[in-house]
């Protein structure tokens, strides 16, 4: 008994000073990396005006430019170490005839877990727009359901595992899910939703030394724990009524949050939606139908510090003139000018079907 003492008393100290020197040895840095990836994928045909087009396996060729943020603040946020890029690529969507090719651009944020490790997992949440070459045409082209404007938003979520090779070069093997549409500024607009997988290879312009730091167990949450906002959003609907194609919506919501982990948080809210193209087919019509839907919302927020990533889903409860299915989806990106104001974007989605994008201004209360 009395060799054992000395003993942990020695493996103690050892620990303390292994723990300190992992601490002291990290110096905070935001490498640059540069990589290239090639996707392939499946074009799915998620409504019935798509079923007469082939099966399409698009592929790309991607370039990437980035900078992880190797600082404390990141480890203390998320236990990571994010990168912060910009993403450019090609698609070819293996139908050059009806959907022609398209040029990808987006910004994203990427995650690294278990960077100390030669095998470390990321995922990826990227926002952007795209160039697209063959937009529907009534006499060229009619048989582009999938988007029928030049220009067009796109969304992009994915996950996947990160080798690092030597301390400069990575090799990447990733799934994705992606999302292309005009968001209601013209029709037809069935947009292009295609899983897919990538690998590539990055490379940093100097060697990078990832430290193992220890694990942040009790992170200091959000000082206030719920929010009350107020929300008025504008847009344009996902419509064709007689010779117009552009409508103007509007809308008010009420949302309340409540965090329930360290960055997550639960949401309830009401909306109110003025979608004037359900006017249109009212008066068309000649009924007597309110065109105002009311829905119920309820749903999940990530609380990224002043950004906030959120996904709902709707339920109406008022709405006369029913045209669509009664459920909803709302995907959505918010930044925090202070701790009142807010702005950010928004998509209203019917399944794979989106109705509209928005730019909305909120008030916390």
């Amino acid at each position: 008994m009395k060799y054992l003492r000395p003993f942990l008393l020695g493996t103690s100290i050892f620990t303390m000073l292994v723990n300190a020197q992992e601490t002291s040895d990290f110096v905070e840095s935001r490498p640059l990396f540069i990589g290239v990836g090639f996707d392939y994928g499946y074009l799915l045909k998620h409504s019935e005006s798509l079923r007469q087009i082939d099966d399409s396996f698009p592929f790309a060729i991607r370039l990437d430019a980035s900078r992880q943020l190797l600082t404390k603040k990141a480890w203390e946020f998320c236990n990571c170490f994010p990168k912060v890029g910009i993403s450019l690529a090609y698609w070819n969507w293996d139908n050059s005839e009806v959907l022609g090719a398209g040029v990808v651009a987006l910004g994203y944020l990427e995650p690294y877990f278990y960077t100390h490790k030669r095998t470390n997992f990321f995922v990826r949440m990227g926002l952007g727009g795209a160039y697209l070459t063959n937009p529907f045409d009534e006499v060229e082209n009619p048989q582009n359901q999938s988007y029928s404007t030049d220009l067009a938003f796109s969304l992009v979520f994915g996950a996947g595992l990160n080798y690092r090779l030597t301390d400069k070069v990575n090799l990447r093997l990733a799934a994705k899910y992606s999302h292309i549409s005009n968001g209601g500024i013209s029709t037809p607009n069935k947009g292009l939703n295609y899983p897919s997988i990538n690998l590539g290879m990055s490379t940093s312009l100097e060697p990078v030394n990832y430290p193992n730091l220890t694990k942040v167990t009790r992170r200091k949450p959000p000082e206030d724990k719920s929010r009350l906002s107020l929300v008025h959003f504008s847009g344009w609907s996902n419509a064709n009524v007689g010779d117009k194609d552009k409508f103007y919506v509007s809308c008010l919501s009420a949302i309340y949050s409540r965090l329930i982990g360290r960055r997550s948080a639960l949401s309830v809210g009401t909306e109110w939606i003025f979608d004037f193209s359900r006017r249109e087919l009212i008066q068309l019509e000649e009924r007597d139908d309110a065109f105002a839907q009311g829905g119920f919302l309820v749903g999940h927020e990530f609380w990224l510090g002043k950004i906030t990533f959120s996904q709902q889903l709707g339920i109406y409860y008022f709405n006369q003139y029913r045209i669509t299915d009664d459920l909803y989806q709302r995907y959505g990106l918010t930044y925090s000018f202070s701790k009142k104001i807010f702005a950010g974007v928004n998509v209203k989605a019917h399944r794979h079907v989106a109705d509209f994008f928005d730019l909305r201004v909120g008030y916390t209360f």
